[in-house]
């Protein structure tokens, strides 16, 4: 099962092999998963974080809608793939007094947003826009982390992580069943921050529910 999921995960974000080309580079595309990401096993317990808060609006994983926020936000959408490996995505910034980093917004294979993305501003971004974020959308954060925040002050909000990989970054990596009435699923979320000369350059956190 935990295979499956991680396949799941990996191949919706490789949906752009099948992306529309009319509509490629109107949005900057997300960054890739690192590939150490599948090395470290998912442990039981609760997700360190389910999604990210941008200023007073909260965006939980496989609940918030990507259209409804989008339309809410006049934010562009873009998509790529077709069939079970759709994605929709945004891509939105900050202005360079509030650190100038990217944030992503992403729906694999589903309605509601399923990874949530955010780069620093050292961090090359693809073609595309990004839309500049008012100050009432501020601040932003995944978990309480954001770029540019210490090692220290990271592992503060999300606690210790359950898998550190030797490129830099750390993992929080979790599974957990969902009982239902008639079925039980399982919940895995991945949670990752990368760091450089001390401090968060990305992070993201991507959540998948079996079937």
């Amino acid at each position: 099962m935990q295979k499956f999921l991680i396949q799941k995960l990996i191949l919706a974000a490789a949906a752009s092999a099948a992306a529309l080309p009319a509509l490629a580079g109107a949005v900057a595309e997300p960054f890739d998963y690192p590939e150490s990401l599948v090395t470290g096993l998912p442990v039981t317990g609760e997700p360190a974080t389910t999604g990210i808060e941008i200023g007073q609006d909260r965006v939980t994983l496989e609940e918030t809608s990507i259209r409804e926020l989008a339309s809410r936000h006049h934010f562009p959408l873009m998509r790529e793939g077709a069939g079970d490996y759709t994605r929709d995505w945004t891509c939105l910034r900050t202005d360079a007094k509030h650190g100038g980093f990217s944030i992503w917004l992403v729906a694999s294979g589903s309605p509601a947003v399923t990874e949530v993305q955010m780069a620093a501003s050292s961090v090359p971004r693809g073609k595309g826009d990004c839309v500049l974020l008012s100050e009432s959308a501020l601040p932003v954060s995944i978990g309480g982390t954001a770029p540019g925040m210490t090692e220290k002050d990271v592992f503060s909000k999300l606690g210790k992580p359950t898998y550190a990989a030797g490129d830099g970054w750390y993992f929080w990596s979790t599974r957990r069943s969902v009982e239902e009435i008639s079925s039980s699923r399982v919940r895995m979320n991945w949670t990752g921050v990368q760091m450089k000369n001390g401090r968060a350059e990305r992070i993201f956190s991507s959540q998948v529910t079996s079937p």
